[in-house]
């Protein structure tokens, strides 16, 4: 039985993510993982794992907003800018009041720049910053824009702070407690972090790796997967009939002749992706829109409208496919 989909787990602190993918991979005999997003081994929480044709999916998934739960730990800074790291400098915190730390996490919201810690997957001049640093190194980085959605202080129990974070994708939440830290005059880093959410999956919805060891076989999982179909709700759905399903697995491009005599399409723009369904076989392939939808003229049908990107092989409803 192959099993197709997307699988939520929450992760544990001490494995990382790649951790638990090859775990998933041997212990039901999964030809092909990869996990969508990376947790650091302190950090857990929610991390999607696709499995075999849902590895396909993963250029496409929304990974936006992201959301975790923190605690950051104000008077120290370390060199990797959370509690792995070796501290490298302590300040005094005892004045800090409650008032001067939601005010300097209130300053935080919107968008903002952020250098990205040296202890990350970040390249400069092609090499990640995480080999520099262990080197002993520290080197120049152009700070990136980011958004904080939300960033609320949710308890304070110096010099512990508990805060809630909604990001976009790149947000590094160690630079922002570093960062945090260093408007509060006192240094911080990050103690504990925990996903609740990336994009629109959520950490109720996962299992945890106690529960997946207890599994003994791959059918068990089938319950717990995210259809491919599902997994890309976000995406303008065409339903295609055989023959347009047909064209598009010979990775044949849909011209407005094959549309005829009425595009099935719902409105959309150039370069837009769309995901062709079908009510037996589920998700077929991921399109990209080569007109916008005004721009299609019916007198001209060679024109070329959708182009596969992606085409996903049927596996049926039994295997999570989804339909």
């Amino acid at each position: 039985m192959r099993i197709d989909g997307l699988l939520l787990v929450d992760k544990p602190e001490g494995l990382t993510s790649l951790d638990v993918v090859r775990e998933i991979k041997s212990r039901f005999s999964i030809r092909k993982a990869g996990h969508v997003g990376t947790l650091d081994p302190f950090a857990t929480g929610l991390l999607p794992v696709a499995l075999n044709e849902g590895t396909k999916l993963i250029p496409f998934l929304p990974e936006e907003p992201k959301a975790y739960e923190g605690a950051l730990k104000v008077g120290e800074e370390t060199r990797t800018d959370d509690l792995t790291g070796d501290i490298v400098r302590r300040k005094p915190w005892e004045d800090l009041t409650p008032e001067r730390i939601e005010a300097v996490f209130r300053s935080f919201r919107g968008e903002i720049e952020q250098v990205p810690p040296m202890f990350s997957a970040v390249k400069v001049g092609g090499r990640p910053l995480y080999k520099i640093a262990r080197k002993g190194l520290e080197i120049e980085r152009r700070p990136r824009v980011v958004v904080i959605h939300e960033l609320e202080v949710d308890h304070v129990a110096l010099p512990i702070v508990l805060f809630r974070v909604s990001c976009s994708k790149g947000t590094y939440i160690r630079a922002l407690a570093r960062d945090i830290g260093q408007h509060l005059g006192c240094g911080a880093h990050l103690v504990s972090l925990r996903r609740t959410r990336s994009g629109p999956f959520t950490l109720e919805k996962a299992l945890s790796i106690e529960r997946l060891r207890a599994m003994g076989q791959a059918r068990e999982l089938l319950p717990h997967l995210i259809p491919l179909r599902e997994a890309l709700e976000d995406l303008p759905e065409m339903v295609g009939d055989e023959r347009l399903i047909r064209k598009v697995r010979q990775g044949q491009e849909l011209r407005v002749g094959d549309l005829l005599p009425q595009p099935l399409l719902p409105p959309f723009e150039k370069g837009q992706k769309i995901r062709m369904t079908s009510p037996h076989l589920g998700l077929v392939a991921i399109l990209e829109t080569a007109l916008r939808a005004d721009g299609i003229d019916p007198a001209d049908p060679g024109q070329s409208v959708l182009r596969p990107l992606r085409i996903f092989h049927s596996t049926g409803r039994s295997q999570a496919q989804g339909g």
